[in-house]
């Protein structure tokens, strides 16, 4: 009797990390709207911690900063993530390998080798992409007699030659998902809520299947980005 509620109890306790020695982590603070909290949010489900992963939905403003949550992450940033011990981690990219030395498997980011380096440059490659559509969307949003012609024509330039890349070695990409998948993925859903008049499938049919593939597993289609 003691050994079943002592087995019992051990299947209900909070989840660790012994192996590794990392503190657990417990809060992702989050929004529907965020490209970047999306990949970790995607990430955090194919790592199967949704469960022990709580979300508080933080709004964060480029030009009204929260002093508040500044105190705790400086840049004021989405997405970071709590940890047990009180730790805060930033960058999804960061927050991202992080979860990969929590579990190891599913493999989202080998762990040596040639292997590793190909997600990460494809996960650098996304985020960049992104990084770019974002400064892009701060353009777009200014009054339009403040818009910059040439601003609007280098960034289109940039999405358009980085959508290429992505076309060029989408059908060469593994069927088990990494993080650069996951980033890609990520980002072409950005386009799509921000973007539509790109029209970026035209041209790209290994990408545009790709991102059908993505976007319907279960990971994504819980994690849809979103418009208040």
């Amino acid at each position: 009797m003691i050994r079943i509620e002592a087995q019992r109890d051990a299947e209900n306790a909070p989840a660790r990390a012994p192996k590794v020695g990392l503190p657990w982590p417990v809060l992702l603070h989050w929004s529907p709207k965020s490209p970047f909290v999306r990949k970790v949010a995607i990430a955090i489900a194919e790592c199967g911690l949704d469960a022990r992963i709580r979300r508080q939905r933080t709004v964060v403003e480029r030009l009204n900063p929260d002093t508040a949550y500044m105190k705790r992450h400086p840049l004021g940033t989405i997405p970071m993530l709590e940890l047990e011990d009180g730790a805060m981690l930033h960058d999804s990219a960061v927050i991202c390998e992080y979860l990969t030395i929590l579990r190891p498997a599913p493999v989202l980011l080998p762990t040596g080798g040639w292997a590793r380096f190909e997600v990460l440059r494809r996960q650098a490659l996304a985020d960049g992409m992104l990084d770019a559509l974002l400064l892009w969307r701060q353009e777009r949003i200014r009054p339009q007699e403040q818009q910059s012609a040439a601003f609007h024509t280098a960034y289109a330039l940039k999405a358009r030659v980085a959508l290429d890349a992505l076309e060029a070695e989408a059908s060469r990409w593994p069927d088990a998902l990494d993080l650069g998948q996951i980033a890609a993925g990520s980002a072409l859903a950005y386009l799509d809520l921000r973007f539509s008049f790109l029209a970026w499938r035209q041209g790209r049919d290994a990408l545009a299947a790709w991102h059908d593939r993505f976007e319907a597993r279960p990971s994504a289609v819980a994690n849809r980005l979103a418009l208040d």
